[in-house]
């Protein structure tokens, strides 16, 4: 054997028999940090009930498990999510505090909110991401359309006449439908509502032919014959929606307005840290628990690497603030 190839050989029988003490090295890097110790606060930037809300609540009771110690649920709802990543982000940066975030505050609220001293994106670090939740495009019943196909020819025959309704003005629905009427060439005029609730109600009426609606939201429309659904977001489509196309068969493979949500750790939190903390989230979703009630609330479970959200966030960041800019959209 000759020098050069004996390097070789070496070099494969030193890294072969490294490798069995991999997982063995990174398990010691949890251990070591000795985290957690006590219990961890999931701040949530949103009132009680809401979509976070009920996800914190489920991935605290999932997670405990993995962790040994309990997560309690702190709502710090105000300024469009911002005051709870406020929260989070001048925490210490020891794992023991961490948000649940969302496109709507870690993303488009900064953007909207004028003379903000929070930066989720510049002051918080992923820990990954969760799941996205789908969303409907939905139409009243007695509109004559029932695919997108058809009711973008109609927009398109009829420029700046059909109405589409958001939950308010800055909404993630708001900005979502504005980025379709971009990627769909065609003019939609604007109904801000104040709220889920009442653009629902709208929508039903037929005040508004088109809304972005969460799945949950859209279920009782659906079920009881009052809402049609035109196009799914879910990357696939949900097998209690096996009927209704996505955005991607639709023809808009590169848009994606499903509300996603992820957890986040003040930037500076050590890397085994947010490594123990993302194996448990990982291990939560994972919980077949996690995956019937993903089913009943059209989620879309993701886990994975904190560099998923991290790509999550870096392409929204591309996406969102030419249309905000565009919409001159002001808090």
């Amino acid at each position: 054997m000759n020098t050069s190839n004996r390097r070789a050989f070496l070099a494969r029988a030193a890294l072969a028999g490294l490798a069995p003490l991999a997982p063995v090295a990174i398990g010691r890097a949890w251990a070591d940090t000795g985290f957690p110790q006590r219990p961890i606060k999931l701040v949530v930037p949103n009132p009680p009930g809401g979509p976070s809300d009920i996800v914190a609540r489920f991935l605290a009771e999932s997670m405990r498990a993995e962790l040994g110690q309990p997560l309690v649920i702190d709502n710090r709802p105000g300024a469009a999510g911002l005051i709870g990543s406020g929260v989070v982000a001048n925490s210490p940066a020891d794992g023991y505090t961490v948000l649940v975030t969302s496109r709507s505050n870690h993303v488009i609220a900064p953007l909207v909110q004028q003379g903000t001293q929070v930066d989720p994106v510049r002051d918080l670090a992923p820990v990954g991401l969760a799941l996205r939740a789908v969303g409907i495009l939905a139409t009243p019943a007695k509109s004559p359309w029932r695919n997108l196909r058809d009711f973008i020819a109609a927009a398109k025959a009829q420029p700046g006449k059909l109405f589409y309704g958001s939950a308010g003005i800055g909404a993630t629905n708001h900005i979502a439908i504005e980025q379709f009427k971009s990627l769909a060439g065609i003019d939609l005029v604007h109904v801000p509502y104040k709220g889920s609730g009442p653009l629902i109600t709208g929508l039903m009426a037929g005040e508004v032919q088109l809304a972005l609606l969460d799945f949950s939201s859209a279920q009782a429309g659906l079920k009881g014959g009052t809402l049609v659904p035109l196009a799914q977001t879910a990357a696939r489509r949900l097998a209690s929606m096996s009927e209704v196309p996505t955005l991607s068969e639709s023809g808009f493979a590169r848009y994606d307005p499903s509300f996603w949500i992820g957890l986040a750790v003040p930037r500076g939190t050590s890397p085994e840290v947010i490594a123990r903390l993302n194996r448990a989230l990982d291990k939560a979703l994972a919980d077949t628990q996690m995956k019937a009630r993903a089913q009943v609330n059209g989620w879309e479970l993701v886990g994975g690497a904190p560099q998923v959200l991290e790509a999550t966030i870096r392409q929204d960041m591309a996406d969102f603030p030419p249309l905000v800019k565009r919409l001159d959209l002001k808090a």
